[in-house]
């Protein structure tokens, strides 16, 4: 005889033996278990006698239904709410129910179900939501599809590199590296020689403050001094060293004559300069006959002879010509004049 379960339990059926006679309990149709939610048995006991003789219990007795009229119905209880349906009835112990009712696609949990379809619970990479979600659970969901604004390639040959996080390999947007951008911010002494908007912000390219410093070249063979400053260009020096009857000047960023160097020695009572030249000036300059020089006022002036102070104006001594066809003499003061003889 087939072991009873928790489907159909012993209380629920009254199942006497006496003397060869078998007293057994059958069970009407009741519509109401079909209700939908978790079915509540209605058990409507019809007692009858029949008397089975050499009735084999195992293959007959528990039948669906024999030629005697006898029906047997599964008993669902809350606990087998899970599992419970008017389409799983039946005598049997099989996973569905043992009916041979219900869908044979849909055996297992939710989870099992979603499984064996392809589905996974697994979440998407940021940037990626799911194509389509499990019908028997929706915390299981198909392939993973990034959204449409990770689309942007990123170059590493270019110097290119993706901003966040990358989605199938692609990015929201790419950023420049900058490589040959080694500063961040420009040293005391330099300025700006090219800027790049790098991932990590602006970035520069640096040389010497042209007006602080001077290259070696310019310096010549004599070179610099002071401060110095280096550059791809090579090393920069704050002033360069000069030659004699030089001095550096500072705005200018060269070498220029020395200050002392400031007299042309032309004109009335000068012979010309003395000592060396720098730029056609002198330092001090030869005065002319009758003229000494005067160190505080840097000029050739009158030593106190008669001659130097007569009017110096040439027209006003007659020196009114500038050529003449004939002899001439020519004004002292002014060469460019002369008296004409003839």
């Amino acid at each position: 005889m087939k072991q009873f379960s928790k489907v159909l339990l012993l209380s629920a059926v009254s199942l006497f033996v006496d003397s060869g006679n078998v007293t057994y309990a059958s069970f009407e149709d009741d519509s109401s278990l079909l209700k939908s939610g978790i079915p509540t048995l209605h058990i409507h006991h019809t007692y009858i006698r029949h008397t089975l003789h050499g009735l084999d219990l195992s293959s007959q007795l528990f039948a669906k239904r024999t030629n005697n009229g006898v029906q047997i119905a599964s008993v669902c209880f809350i606990t087998d709410a899970g599992n419970c349906g008017a389409d799983k009835f039946g005598n049997t112990e099989t996973p569905d129910g043992g009916g041979g009712g219900g869908n044979p696609d849909d055996h297992g949990t939710p989870e099992e179900l979603c499984k064996q379809a392809g589905y996974t619970n697994t979440p998407c990479p940021d940037g990626s939501s799911p194509t389509s979600y499990c019908p028997y659970d929706s915390s299981y969901h198909s392939d993973c599809e990034c959204s449409s604004e990770y689309n942007q390639v990123c170059d590493t040959a270019l110097g290119e590199q993706g901003v966040g996080t990358s989605c199938g390999g692609k990015y929201k947007e790419c950023c420049n590296l900058c490589s040959d951008y080694q500063y961040t911010s420009i040293p005391s002494g330099y300025v700006s020689n090219g800027e790049c908007q790098s991932c990590d912000g602006k970035k520069y390219k640096i040389k010497c403050d042209p007006q602080k410093y001077v290259s070696a070249p310019t310096c010549g063979t004599l070179g610099g001094y002071g401060n110095t400053c280096t550059d791809d260009g090579g090393t920069y020096y704050a002033e360069c060293k000069c030659p004699n009857n030089y001095e550096w000047s500072s705005s200018q960023k060269k070498c220029v004559c020395a200050t002392s160097f400031k007299y042309s020695c032309s004109g009335t009572g000068y012979s010309g300069g003395e000592g060396t030249a720098c730029d056609n000036k002198y330092a001090k300059c030869k005065c002319a006959s009758g003229f000494t020089w005067n160190a505080s006022q840097g000029a050739c002036v009158c030593s106190g002879f008669d001659f130097c102070t007569l009017s110096q104006d040439c027209s006003a001594l007659g020196y009114a010509q500038q050529s003449c066809e004939g002899k001439s003499v020519k004004c002292p003061f002014n060469t460019n004049y002369v008296y004409c003889l003839d």
